[in-house]
């Protein structure tokens, strides 16, 4: 008998605020728990359990609102209604928050270098800072501080950060070198802070206040794989070429596509673990997106008054999990939805 539903909550995890406790620190006291904290790092690490005490102590959870949900709704039946033929769907699903660039009124061309010209799990990570420096430096009185999408940027990157380093199985199709990238950018960013008394606010001023006209590979080099300083020119062209309000608007548009990319290319069987543990968002919304006909994996069979998607390659799963348990598990609006439809449908 199924019992666990999903906590309508999701993971949240952040570079920012992870350095900035791994950073030493300056009081006596605070010293003595340094200490105490790297010898047991040292001894986790070496019996390989670290990261079991990383996510202990640094991974949060958050509400998932209707708001947000709504929100990604919304994105990916807008997108599903202009992917008129299988084509246009792939590319859509494939996108990782260019086709959103593309496509916004007007495009954001220049924003696409760094998304085109980076891996996924590169873009992930200059995103997240990005979108940290940003929402952590809003000025007073700017009417962009209290937007709702300020606040989606914020769960859905620190969710996805999340995914990436805590969750390598689930992201293992899309995850590149992105836990080595990870840690060069802690490396870098724990002896940019050093042992100063910073809290997230103060520290990502002055990350902003490093002067970054030159590239940052031609000051480091090749051989580190930090992003801190790339993603702190992102932050700054976000911040100088667009107003607050819009600003929040097109990095919520972004994430979605990342999520969606996510969800989209995790493999069938890690989606399935998932569920027998609650489920995962990231699950959620690649059920969604078979519901709306987006994927590689989808086709949409036409000549029907209601579109039946043929899922060819996940129909076995799903038959094995039964769906309609699945929405019973669950109890979560957007599967509800699905389940009053005749989705998967047997090739011919």
């Amino acid at each position: 008998m199924m019992s666990t539903r999903w906590s309508e909550s999701v993971s949240a995890y952040n570079l920012i605020d992870y350095c900035l406790k791994e950073c030493p620190k300056t009081k006596p006291i605070d010293k003595i728990r340094y200490g105490i904290k790297k010898t047991i790092d040292e001894v986790t690490a070496h019996v390989g359990v670290k990261d079991v005490l990383d996510r202990i102590n640094y991974v949060s959870t958050q509400g998932f609102t209707k708001e947000l949900r709504d929100f990604i709704f919304d994105e990916l039946k807008e997108k599903s209604e202009v992917a008129d033929d299988s084509e246009t769907a792939k590319e859509i699903c494939s996108a990782r928050g260019d086709w959103v660039l593309r496509h916004n009124n007007p495009p954001q061309s220049e924003l696409l270098r760094w998304i085109e010209d980076v891996a996924y799990d590169e873009s992930l990570l200059l995103w997240h800072i990005a979108t940290e420096l940003c929402y952590n430096t809003v000025e007073a009185g700017n009417n962009g501080g209290d937007s709702a999408y300020r606040n989606f940027c914020k769960v859905l990157s620190d969710y996805m950060l999340y995914l990436l380093v805590m969750q390598p199985t689930m992201m293992s199709a899309v995850s590149g070198i992105g836990r080595i990238r990870f840690r060069d950018t802690c490396a870098e960013a724990k002896k940019f802070f050093g042992n100063r008394e910073w809290g997230q606010i103060g520290a990502c001023k002055h990350i902003l206040d490093v002067n970054t006209e030159v590239e940052p590979v031609a000051v480091k080099g090749d051989r580190s794989k930090s992003v801190l300083f790339d993603a702190c020119r992102l932050a700054k062209h976000l911040r100088d070429n667009l107003e607050e309000e819009k600003k929040w608007v097109i990095m919520s548009k972004v994430w979605v596509e990342m999520l969606s990319y996510a969800a989209s290319h995790c493999r069938a069987h890690n989606h399935a673990q998932q569920l027998s543990k609650g489920g995962e968002l990231v699950t959620f919304v690649w059920l969604l997106m078979a519901h709306l006909g987006l994927g590689e994996q989808f086709q949409i069979k036409e000549g029907h008054a209601r579109a039946k998607l043929i899922v060819d390659k996940y129909l076995p799963l799903i038959s094995r999990l039964g769906f309609q348990a699945v929405i019973r598990r669950f109890n979560s609006p957007w599967l509800c939805v699905l389940g009053g439809l005749n989705l998967f449908q047997p090739s011919t």
